[in-house]
């Protein structure tokens, strides 16, 4: 767990870049899954009948440890008959208990698949498209914060894979930067990525900052009610992203279903 330190971030893409040298993402483990083209993230959260949520499997995090009780399959299917738009999984292993067979199970469903990771190097970027993901995620403020390089160059590399980009922001700045680049997706996580604890209620400014772009955005953190889905909707939003709230609550499936906002 990371409970006694502030720069998590950092931390965390050094992280990365050990699992990157160590060949995890190079193993057997990242075989194919399947062939033929693969779901969209980018069309399910525009083509959806009740308003769009991204469910993740998310087994633990570095400030709470173990979420819940239930494993990896079991959310899955429960996501997977629940409604879930698309889903979004943990690959690292660490600090967030992530498999890339859990990655490999999530495309399998048919469903939009998002490897979610802390991405700095191609090889990650290769292991997802190997695993069947319909998209990676990327995280602006790790470029900001000059933690990595090639922001740019990953995003080409993954759209020469077939694969769509969601490009994360924490801050007004990160997601003003994200503006420019050629992400498919734009997220706004409501958590400060350096602290991971919740930053300022900045929703309304920052769903304001990127109304009139054609690019879906997806509201990440601090998510869990109704009221909360409304309120990303009626501010522009295209859908959000939840994690803890399914995945420690007694019945995923059951949460889920009772967060289905309709038109």
């Amino acid at each position: 767990m990371l409970s006694g330190v502030e720069d998590r971030l950092s931390l965390l893409v050094q992280n990365a870049r050990e699992l990157v040298d160590c060949g995890f993402y190079s193993t057997s483990e990242a075989a194919v899954c399947g062939q033929g083209p693969r779901p969209s993230m980018v069309s399910a959260l525009g083509e959806s009948e009740s308003f769009p949520v991204v469910a993740e499997v998310k087994l633990a995090s570095p400030l709470a440890g173990r979420l819940g009780t239930h494993v990896a399959e079991e959310l899955i299917e429960d996501y997977r008959s629940g409604g879930a738009a698309g889903l979004s999984v943990l690959t690292e292993p660490r600090f967030f208990q992530g498999s890339l067979r859990y990655l490999r199970m999530a495309c399998r469903t048919g469903l939009p698949v998002m490897m979610k990771d802390f991405v700095v190097d191609r090889e990650q970027v290769n292991c997802a498209a190997r695993a069947g993901a319909s998209a990676i995620l990327l995280i602006q403020g790790v470029f900001d914060m000059d933690l990595a390089e090639g922001r740019d160059d990953l995003m080409e590399h993954a759209h020469s894979l077939g694969l769509e980009v969601v490009l994360e922001a924490s801050s007004l700045e990160e997601l003003q930067e994200a503006r420019g680049s050629r992400a498919d997706v734009l997220a706004y996580n409501r958590r400060d990525l350096r602290s991971f604890r919740p930053g300022p209620d900045l929703l309304a400014e920052a769903l304001t900052l990127v109304r009139g772009d054609e690019r879906p955005t997806l509201v990440m953190s601090m998510m869990g009610s109704l009221e909360d889905l409304r309120r990303v909707r009626e501010l522009g939003g295209s859908g959000v992203l939840i994690g803890t709230a399914l995945s420690s609550s007694p019945c995923p499936r059951d949460k889920l279903i009772s967060l289905r906002l309709g038109a």
